[in-house]
């Protein structure tokens, strides 16, 4: 939806007779001239519609990897998040850059303002950031290696298993609350940080250092799929699905300027069939 962006006032200077001359249409607007002396005034009021707006940001967005939803930056698949954010808010002007970090840094950044916003995170995670609408889904699930998998109903279950995690991820709440249990005991949980905090799991159970790894359903196969480690690991999905957000910074006035426009860009992705064509890239579905 394109949105008045401008309004001029040109006034002009002209050596004419002490008359009024009949008022022209310009862009849909009025141009009045009116003679005074010697000169003449003529007051123009221009309204122009246009897709570029007045205020064009360049917006920074921080995650660590977190294939499909962000991959590498700068590369011809960055993300199916951060390709849907980028052309939704083209539109506007604005300018995004993506870059990843550690999720711990990124939250700290955010919730400071020295970022805009942080991608694939909801209300429960961090508690006072600005959420757009929904952009992803969650859903947690479990990896094991080739032949051990096992249905995990309830914490007993893990009697016996090391568990390996990511520092700061939020995970279900009784999985949360045993990981803050035994974070400091090794033969339980362990919990890596910094990037790539993935794939050295997937490493560390393959090399049985770990028993089982907590993860994002989609994020993982994608991650065992790219390491052709789809013959060596097995996945059993834990929890029903939740939606994701991008959460933009508490201490910056922008953000709710941004959450609004980014809602209008993916209405208008989903109405001309992008925001599909875009999904299926990263091979999924709009639900």
């Amino acid at each position: 939806m394109q949105a008045l962006r401008f309004l001029k006032l040109v006034f002009l200077l002209l050596p004419l007779s002490l008359v009024q001359l009949p008022g022209l249409v310009l862009g849909g607007s009025t141009l009045g001239v009116w003679t005074v002396g010697a000169w003449t005034f003529g007051l123009w009021t221009v309204a122009t519609s246009t897709a570029t707006p007045a205020r064009a940001d360049v917006i920074e967005l921080r995650a660590d990897h977190w294939c499909p939803f962000n991959c590498a930056p700068g590369s011809a698949y960055p993300g199916f998040m951060v390709e849907l954010t980028r052309e939704a808010l083209s539109p506007f002007g604005h300018e995004l850059r993506y870059a990843n970090l550690s999720w711990s840094r990124s939250i700290a950044m955010v919730q400071s303002g020295a970022i805009n916003g942080i991608i694939g995170t909801d209300p429960d995670e961090v508690t006072d950031l600005i959420f757009s609408i929904p952009l992803g889904q969650y859903q947690e699930a479990m990896a094991f290696r080739r032949g051990e998998a096992r249905e995990i109903t309830g914490l007993p279950d893990l009697e016996g298993l090391r568990l390996g995690g990511i520092q700061d991820y939020e995970y279900s709440a009784a999985l949360s609350t045993y990981i803050a249990d035994y974070q400091t005991d090794p033969a339980r949980v362990q919990l890596l940080t910094g990037e790539n905090g993935l794939r050295r799991n997937l490493r560390k159970l393959l090399a049985h250092r770990i028993d089982l790894v907590l993860e994002e359903y989609s994020v993982l196969r994608f991650a065992i799929k790219n390491a052709l480690m789809e013959d060596q690991i097995d996945i059993i999905r834990h929890q029903k699905p939740s939606v994701l957000h991008i959460g933009f910074s508490p201490a910056l006035e922008s953000s709710h300027l941004y959450v609004r426009q980014l809602s209008e860009g993916i209405a208008q992705l989903r109405s001309t069939g992008r925001y599909g064509e875009i999904l299926a890239r990263y091979g999924l579905q709009d639900n």
